[in-house]
């Protein structure tokens, strides 16, 4: 089994003045490389919609019924979308979802649907979250849907039997592994212009953590489980 964990927190300040300081100047190319994530998650379903417009145009009646159907269908899909990263990037997110039954349903509208199959422990009952740790666990679990180009099985919690809470997410699939572009964001300080739209997810999630005044743990056994999870005070 290899444990990595990156014990760098990031310090945020607020400046005044009209040129802004390096660190600032810095943070614009993660904003923009998310920008581009997020555009990524979104083409597809809005290419569905603008298809099934096209489709309206040019069919007849006979096949109007199933154009429609595209559209809503996509429409929902990029609805849904919006709404689990407006929560998981925004800070909408920090103080809006309260309840774990909140989380789970952002995440099984994103994540339900295709090879994914999702389990959630705490479902039988709907424990009180703190601020942060909702936003959290959305991320984690975006990260770790990551880990599983096959599709498989996400197992996602939290367990407040020890000091604090543990926020945990449990990816298992054939093959479950981090990518070879990820992986250094966990356990290395990766400067920000080796980032990419493919790993910045996971330094979001990393810097977060640290916001939390936790650090992430991603713990791979073989290629069959990848688990994070962080313990936040």
């Amino acid at each position: 089994m290899i444990v990595y964990g990156n014990p760098a927190i990031l310090a945020h300040t607020s400046y005044k003045g009209t040129l802004p300081p390096m660190p600032e100047l810095v943070d614009m190319r993660v904003i923009g490389l998310l920008s581009s994530h997020l555009c990524h998650e979104l083409v597809n379903p809005l290419g569905a919609v603008n298809n099934g417009i096209e489709l309206l145009m040019d069919v007849g009646d006979d096949m109007r019924d199933e154009a429609m159907g595209l559209i809503e269908s996509s429409a929902q899909r990029t609805a849904k979308r919006l709404q689990f990263y407006r929560m998981a990037y925004g800070m909408a997110g920090m103080s809006a979802l309260g309840e774990l039954a909140q989380v789970r349903d952002l995440t099984n509208d994103l994540l339900g649907e295709g090879r994914l199959s999702l389990e959630w422990p705490d479902e039988a009952r709907n424990p009180q979250l703190q601020e942060g740790w909702g936003r959290m666990l959305m991320n984690m679990a975006a990260a770790a849907a990551e880990t599983l180009p096959r599709g498989g099985a996400l197992t996602s919690g939290l367990d407040e039997s020890g000091a604090g809470v543990l926020l945990y997410v449990e990816a298992r699939g054939q093959p479950a592994r981090l990518d070879e572009t990820t992986r250094p964001v966990y356990f290395e300080d990766v400067p920000i212009e080796d980032l990419t739209p493919r790993n910045v997810h996971s330094y979001f999630t990393v810097k977060l953590a640290g916001s939390l005044g936790g650090r992430i743990e991603v713990k791979e056994d073989e290629e069959s489980l990848v688990r994070f999870e962080i313990r936040l005070p």
